[in-house]
C-alpha cells in the first residue's frame, strides 16, 4: 500500500468529525479510488489513484504531516501493522479499527429535480455575512436559471447567490 495525500487532498479532513465520541467519524476513510470523511452531518469525497485496501487514517495523525516538495505531497506506506508517513518529516502513525459507514448508500438514486451550479466563492462571501449566532440557513430553489435566495432561520438576514453556467458531466 503507497498513498500520497498532497494539501489538495488533506482538505477533506474538514469534513472529519472534530470530537472523538465516534472515532471512526474522527478519521478519513481511503479506499479504491476516494479519499471521503464525514461527521454526520456532512459527507465529502475527493477521487483518488489509490487501489489498495481501505484504511482509516485519523485526522489528528494527518494534520501532524507537512508536505515534502520533492515528494509533492506526505507519502503514507505500509510499516507492519502502522502506517509510515513521509513528509518533511517521517512517523509512525498507527491504523485506526472500525468499519466507515457505506456512504454510497446515502448518495439519493432518483433523478434530481433540477441542477444549478453555485460558485464556492459566492457561497463564502454570504456566509461571512453571518453572525456565529446566525447557524442555521433556508436555502430557497426556484429553478437552475434562477437565483438561490438564502435566508437565516430568524429571518434577519436574507440575500441572493446568482447561479452560474457548468457543464454537467451525465456519466
Amino acid at each position: 500500500m503507497e498513498l500520497k495525500l498532497n494539501k489538495v487532498d488533506r482538505l477533506i479532513c474538514n469534513a472529519a468529525a472534530k470530537d472523538t465520541e465516534r472515532p471512526v467519524l474522527h478519521c478519513v476513510h481511503i479506499s479504491k479510488g476516494k479519499i471521503e470523511a464525514a461527521n454526520g452531518f456532512v459527507l465529502m469525497e475527493r477521487k483518488s489513484d489509490y487501489d489498495g485496501d481501505d484504511i482509516l487514517l485519523d485526522i489528528a495523525d494527518i494534520a501532524k504531516h507537512k508536505d515534502a516538495k520533492g515528494l509533492g505531497g506526505v507519502v503514507y506506506t505500509n510499516d507492519g501493522d502502522n502506517i509510515k508517513a513521509i513528509g518533511e518529516s517521517i512517523n509512525i502513525i498507527p491504523k485506526r479499527e472500525g468499519s466507515f459507514p457505506n456512504t454510497d448508500a446515502v448518495y439519493p438514486k432518483e433523478e434530481p429535480v433540477f441542477k444549478i451550479s453555485l460558485s464556492r466563492t459566492r457561497i463564502l462571501e454570504a456566509l461571512k455575512c453571518l453572525d456565529k449566532d446566525e447557524d442555521q440557513l433556508k436555502l430557497y430553489f426556484y429553478g437552475k436559471e434562477y437565483p438561490v435566495k438564502i435566508e437565516a432561520v430568524s429571518g434577519d438576514v436574507k440575500g441572493l447567490i446568482m447561479p452560474m453556467l457548468a457543464a454537467w458531466d451525465e456519466g
